[in-house]
């Protein structure tokens, strides 16, 4: 792997992808003063001559073999990697080098645990959102921030089907049906049989979008539903299914009267 693409840290713009590691230059669009590490955040080391990332532990450089060099952090002058004092002001280098690996090694612990808060604070803000799917006033606010986190919420969804709440229980199959994971149509064809028409009607819908064939079976019955705008819902889900199954079904049950 080699360095190919460098941004100014300032302002962003392009930086010439030959710059050489610790030599001090100025960003050609704003003017910051920059030097180009030769280690990267993981603490390998970039080879100074062709630009190929190697392991922090290399003597050689993995593509070019040239010998590799390190800046000595205070005036950055190339060193042996095995040197141990910088050739021009005599700083330690080795002691300076581990301690910018410790340093390296505290940065990316802390990016870990900041990447887990976030990761918790996210979590805590979906059982938020899944817990307004119990008033339909919410829905509107609710489903579209639920639809964001995508396949991260279609278990707590598929659980919701089976909630005390009517509310939820419709709430959460219209969600699933504007996720759109195949996981959810177990759950959804079994809510066709929920007490709720709202929740039959909205898990038509989304097994619909899904166009889950595997449930056209449960989908036909639906086309006896006491709700006729379930039933015409059923037709439409069917003819957006499409299979010769779900056309059969269709024309089979709707020759049958749901009085």
């Amino acid at each position: 792997m080699k360095v190919n693409l460098l941004n100014c840290p300032a302002c962003n713009s392009p930086l010439d992808a030959g710059v050489k590691p610790n030599q001090p230059f100025n960003c050609p669009a704003c003017g910051s003063a920059i030097v180009l590490t030769d280690w990267t955040k993981a603490g390998q080391l970039v080879c100074a001559r062709c630009g190929t990332v190697n392991g922090s532990t290399n003597k050689f450089c993995d593509s070019c073999g040239a010998a590799l060099q390190a800046g000595c952090p205070f005036c950055y002058t190339q060193n042996d990697v095995s040197a141990i004092n910088c050739r021009r002001c005599g700083a330690n280098l080795q002691r300076a080098w581990k301690r910018q690996d410790s340093w390296l090694t505290q940065r990316e612990q802390k990016h870990r645990e900041t990447l887990q808060k976030v990761a918790e604070s996210q979590a805590d803000y979906l059982r938020r959102l899944l817990i307004q799917l119990n008033e339909p006033e919410n829905h509107p606010a609710a489903i579209p921030g639920i639809r964001i986190f995508g396949r991260e919420a279609v278990e707590p969804l598929i659980d919701l089907l089976t909630s005390e709440d009517p509310d939820a229980r419709f709430g959460a199959a219209k969600a699933l049906g504007d996720i759109g994971d195949q996981r959810a149509i177990a759950g959804l064809i079994n809510a066709l049989q929920d007490p709720e028409g709202a929740v039959r009607f909205w898990s038509l819908d989304a097994l619909g979008k899904l166009k889950a064939e595997e449930a056209v079976e449960a989908i036909g019955k639906r086309l006896q539903d006491k709700g006729e705008s379930i039933r015409n819902l059923a037709k439409e889900v069917l003819t957006q299914i499409g299979t010769p199954k779900a056309i059969r079904v269709l024309k089979q049950q709707s020759k049958r009267k749901w009085w």
